[in-house]
């Protein structure tokens, strides 16, 4: 369970992270404010693991707040103001959220910070059982089927690996995960996207559909993606570059 604080002057921008806390199961509540000192007053006393911060508030900014207090905790900066990216990131926030926030993005981030608290996770291979992968999450491993793998997305350190069942949170490079897998099932797509060939659905010029999820196909990888798929013996119309 991740405690979380919001710091936010806005109050319906409060109101809709208080929302998206209530539907996801491993986080709860620890406080709600508009002003950073009472947020830093929480944080010296409460037990907090994830902190959504605005950036331009009037008693001090979200960027001042992390340089003066050094936050140990997770932080995702909440903000419409996208100039302040890079400050961020050289502030080694968890994320970087613009407003409005949809829950998709919401739940992303969460993911990252949910992995960052609760352990270092690691994918492995058992060369006497080559049809699996094992993810380790704390001190646990978790056997996933190859078969069961849809694709594997990039998000920075982590990868999702999303199954027909679940969708697990890795901490790991998209080039790790990659040379985990048998390179005549797996195939990238995209910088940030990794399918199982067989999963694959549908493509066009800029896109691929693997269960139900429409991805991002690069224009570099279509050619590579169309053979493929062809070798696997679906048969697809013609595809004009966008």
């Amino acid at each position: 369970m991740l405690n979380c604080l919001i710091i936010d002057d806005e109050p319906l921008a409060r109101q809709q992270i208080e929302s998206y806390i209530n539907r996801v199961p491993y986080l709860a509540l620890a406080g709600s404010v508009r002003n950073p000192v009472v947020g830093k007053t929480i944080l010296d006393n409460e037990a907090v693991d994830l902190v959504f911060l605005d950036i331009k508030m009037p008693q001090m900014t979200g960027i001042d707040f992390l340089r003066e207090y050094h936050i140990s905790q997770q932080v995702i900066l909440v903000t419409a103001y996208p100039e302040y990216a890079l400050d961020g990131f050289e502030l080694e926030v968890t994320d970087y959220l613009m407003k409005p926030v949809t829950f998709e993005r919401f739940l992303k981030a969460v993911e990252k910070a949910n992995a960052q608290v609760n352990g270092t996770d690691t994918i492995k291979t058992v060369k006497h059982q080559p049809d699996y992968l094992y993810v380790k999450n704390n001190q646990r491993y978790e056997k996933i089927s190859l078969d069961d793998i849809l694709y594997i997305e990039s998000m920075l350190n982590y990868v999702n690996i999303v199954t027909t069942k679940k969708k697990h949170t890795i901490y790991s490079s998209l080039k790790n995960a990659e040379a985990c897998l048998p390179k005549d099932k797996f195939l990238r797509i995209h910088k940030s996207y990794i399918v199982a060939v067989a999963k694959i659905d549908a493509i066009d010029a800029g896109r691929v559909d693997v269960g139900g999820h429409k991805l991002p196909l690069s224009r570099t990888n279509k050619n590579e993606v169309v053979k493929a798929v062809l070798d696997t013996g679906l048969s697809l119309g013609g595809l004009k570059d966008e």
